[in-house]
């Protein structure tokens, strides 16, 4: 009888063993979002929205720095001629020309309101990009098989199973609601948990990872 036990225990550490060689493994626990792609489309995950909001502003100011000094070379050095030339202008020929060009209070004050507003919607929303505080996180609790982490300003949470050594099965996902700004912090979680479910093959790298069940691919590092 205590042979047929030891039979039986060798068995049982064996089909362990055995299930533990197909079932993947995820060189860490903790991953950041960099970004997803769906139907081709690619999301960029809030930090990566921040650190282009950067990148895009710093080009700017550089941009303008060169600009600004290709003026200062090109400025002529005989502006006190000219200066000297339009004070022949009478006062008569300056206030027929300020007559003619005038606009009506109202409607010069309408004109540079629609000339700036754009400009500042513009500046708001290069703001609100680089005011963004929150990083998308991926974490898998390999021990009991869960994943949770941000989307956008949200949490989400999931369960996973192994398939084979490369494949995962995402499932019973969810999230907390409430609304996040900009409005690219919505658009990313959306579409991250709408598509996040079914198998997904998991293609690993040294300090990267992807998650791609076809329709969805979410890049991890």
């Amino acid at each position: 009888m205590r042979i047929i036990f030891l039979a039986l225990g060798v068995v049982l550490l064996g089909g362990c063993s055995i299930w533990s060689i197909f079932e993947g493994k995820i060189a860490r626990t903790d991953w950041q979002i960099q970004k997803i792609v769906v139907d081709g489309k690619e999301y960029l995950s809030p930090q990566a929205l921040k650190a282009q909001a950067i990148q895009d502003m710093q080009a700017k100011q550089d941009k303008q720095t060169k600009e600004d000094g290709l003026n200062q070379e090109n400025t002529p050095t005989d502006s006190l001629g000219s200066d000297l030339n339009n004070s022949d202008l009478n006062n008569s020929d300056l206030n027929n020309v300020a007559e003619n060009t005038a606009l009506p209070e109202s409607q010069e004050e309408s004109q540079n309101s629609m000339q700036a507003t754009p400009e500042s919607e513009k500046q708001t929303s290069e703001e609100d990009f680089l005011n963004i505080s929150e990083t998308a996180t991926m974490i898998f609790d390999q021990s009991q098989h869960r994943i949770y982490g941000i989307a956008g300003c949200n949490n989400y949470f999931a369960s996973y199973t192994w398939k084979d050594s490369d494949h995962l099965e995402i499932g019973n996902a969810g999230m907390t609601r409430k609304l996040c700004h900009p409005d690219a912090l919505m658009s990313f979680e959306f579409r991250l948990m709408r598509n996040f479910s079914g198998l997904f093959d998991v293609k690993r790298d040294k300090n990267s990872m992807v998650l791609d069940n076809g329709k969805m691919q979410i890049y991890l590092q």
